[in-house]
């Protein structure tokens, strides 16, 4: 008889066409949707790499032009018409599969619109926050430009089962606080990395509280706290949602939709193990608020200095539904009927996350206030989100965001602060010109009462679980192979540092060539390095090294620049995927990562697992046979081209 089981085990079992999954099993995955979106170009050159006439699930595919639509360059405008000529070529929507056009909206919500993605179900994206789907019990993880042109080729992708983190929610929000506040929360209690190489699975009587667009928030910010996926479990709101939606689209009878759904739905088992638990009461929040340059750098706007901002931004995947907007706009909304302004100084830019949302918020009379209040109104995409366009910040000037990520550089500029809060925040902060909360707006400041919030985080209950930190290896020890030490010379980095700064967002779509990415190799966090890297060099650092998006560039231009190895304490989920993809060997070795000096040489001997430093010698864990063959072949890729020739 089985153990119990989570719902990741449930569902990457199904995946894998078994009927049980155990912890720390590595399990070929075939995932019923495949997403991609701007990238698809770049996929798609690498999919031709393969070998390959025609992706073989054609009907899995999901395509979506969002994070740079319109075309803000001719560079972006070129990579479009490329993803449509692929689209065409493959015959992607005779098939079955979906192709989303510039304006439709952000991939994750328009996936959720249009019911591509089911309860029970997993989806692979080339997003990070593919976590999203878990919002109606599905599996979304994301993943790397080269493992999606993989299952584009094969239709499957190894995934190791994580061990999983529950959260338990009661109460219900005060009024003033939304999901938003409580992803914060939820971030300021787990920090940038709890979650790293585990999967979150909410549960408790508060999450029938939550309505449908506010469960959407959570597992698509879960993962800023490093989790490979998020999941709430579906219930009659959910299920009614979805099958309304499939019966608007094909006009069969919602009864018949509903009942499908629910019986493809999974749940965990009551008794399942869980590595650990966080227990949350929802009465306790108060508006928060992301301080520069962390999602879990979180505090209660009550013990906030007075802040002012230049610009204001109501979107992204985590906060740009139909919800989002009319909390804004009832900020912006006073008690007889007048529309607030923007503060001098202060411009509020608003982007729908679909192109669903903009109708609706326009019969409903949203548009029309940001209007009159003076807001910008953008087409339904990502926006600013990832420094491409529409909103990029001026240095010096600070942004409060209804978005998921603030690292530096995020939004485009290195020189500039971004903050995160609910849409309500944001609407209040423009109309005042500073950070704060909508009951600022009719007077009440901090200390008459309404910020209550004076508590220490929740502690996370950790079980004994021993493998809850290990990354997606196996534990067996690879092979000699009378491979002689490596040396090089050392750059030293702190903790958590990110995709954007290790190659920026705004490079994303117009630069293709490794070597350009070379170019701009850690240029927001080290502008010296690009000029002065050496073939051989070694980067050496803290925790959480690749956290944030799952950019391959951030390894790629590295790998051009001609670093061979990094070692970190410990390392983002998708970087160390991405890593091993492209031949780039990273190393989880906190006593070396701390030991370590800038600009020493040090040496690195891979057979053995030994790192030699002026402070010493240091064994790490191996990498697993079938990872260390796919770093030593120079990467996926390269080793997919090798098994066809």
């Amino acid at each position: 008889m089985n153990a119990p089981q989570t719902f990741v085990q449930k569902a990457l079992a199904r995946a894998a066409g078994k009927n049980y999954a155990a912890v720390g099993e590595i399990l070929d995955v075939r995932p019923d949707v495949a997403l991609s979106h701007d990238n698809t170009a770049a996929i798609a050159r690498i999919f031709r790499t393969l070998g390959r006439e025609r992706v073989r699930y054609p009907e899995r595919m999901a395509i979506t032009l969002d994070h740079a639509v319109p075309a803000p360059t001719t560079l972006h405008a070129a990579n479009h018409a490329e993803i449509r000529r692929f689209v065409a070529e493959q015959g992607i929507e005779q098939a079955g599969g979906r192709f989303f056009e510039a304006g439709r909206g952000i991939c994750h919500q328009v996936l959720s619109e249009e019911v591509v993605v089911r309860p029970g179900q997993v989806i692979l994206g080339s997003d990070s926050h593919t976590t999203h789907f878990g919002w109606m019990g599905a599996f979304g993880a994301g993943i790397g430009r080269s493992e999606m042109a993989s299952i584009w080729a094969t239709g499957e992708l190894w995934l190791r089962v994580p061990e999983t983190i529950q959260v338990e929610l009661s109460g219900e929000l005060p009024f003033g606080t939304t999901a938003k506040d409580l992803a914060l929360w939820i971030l300021a209690c787990l920090g940038a990395e709890t979650a790293t190489y585990q999967a979150i699975e909410f549960g408790g009587p508060g999450i029938a509280s939550l309505s449908i667009d506010s469960r959407m928030v959570l597992p698509n910010m879960m993962a800023e706290a490093g989790a490979k996926s998020a999941y709430l479990p579906p219930d009659d709101s959910v299920f009614s949602w979805l099958a309304r939606r499939l019966s608007e689209k094909d006009g069969s009878s919602i009864a018949i939709h509903y009942a499908n759904l629910v019986d493809g739905a999974l749940f965990p088992d009551a008794n399942a193990r869980y590595s650990a638990r966080l227990s949350l009461d929802l009465a306790e929040l108060e508006p928060l608020v992301a301080c520069p340059h962390s999602p879990a750098n979180v505090r209660p706007i009550s013990q906030l200095p007075e802040t002012p901002v230049q610009q204001a931004v109501l979107g992204t995947c985590t906060n740009g539904r139909l919800e989002d907007l009319a909390e804004a706009a009832a900020v912006l909304r006073g008690e007889n009927g007048d529309v607030r302004q923007m503060a001098a100084g202060t411009r509020l830019l608003v982007i729908p996350a679909s192109s669903q949302v903009m109708a609706e918020a326009v019969r409903q009379g949203y548009v029309d206030t940001f209007l009159q209040a003076g807001a910008m109104i953008g087409t339904p995409g990502c926006g600013p989100c990832m420094g491409n366009h529409m909103g990029v910040p001026a240095p010096g000037e600070t942004t409060i965001s209804a978005g998921s990520r603030n690292f530096r550089g995020r939004m485009g500029t290195a020189d500039s602060d971004v903050y995160l809060a609910s849409p309500a925040v944001v609407a209040a902060s423009a109309v005042l010109g500073r950070i704060a909360a909508p009951r600022e707006i009719r007077g009440q400041r901090p200390g008459n009462g309404y910020w209550v919030l004076d508590i220490d985080r929740p502690a996370l209950d950790v079980f004994d679980y021993p493998t809850a930190k290990a990354p997606e290896a196996a534990n067996t020890q690879s092979p000699i192979s009378n491979t002689p030490p490596i040396s090089g010379r050392v750059w030293k980095y702190g903790d958590d540092v990110n995709t954007d700064v290790i190659f920026p967002g705004k490079y994303t779509y117009t630069l293709r060539e490794a070597s350009e990415w070379a170019e701009h190799a850690l240029e927001d966090l080290d502008p010296a390095f690009a000029a002065s890297v050496r073939p051989g060099d070694i980067i050496v650092a803290g925790r959480n090294w690749g956290c944030g998006s799952s950019r391959e560039q951030a390894v790629g231009c590295l790998k051009e620049a001609g670093i061979r190895i990094i070692i970190a304490a410990s390392f983002a989920r998708i970087y160390f995927r991405n890593a091993v993809n492209n031949g780039l060997l990273p190393i989880a070795c906190p006593e070396a990562a701390a030991a370590i000096k800038s600009g020493e040489t040090i040496s690195v001997d891979l057979d053995r697992c030994l790192i030699t430093c002026a402070a010493g010698r240091f064994s790490f864990p191996p990498l697993s046979n079938s990872l260390r063959a796919i770093v030593d072949a120079g990467g996926l890729i390269p080793m997919l081209q090798g098994a066809q020739s």
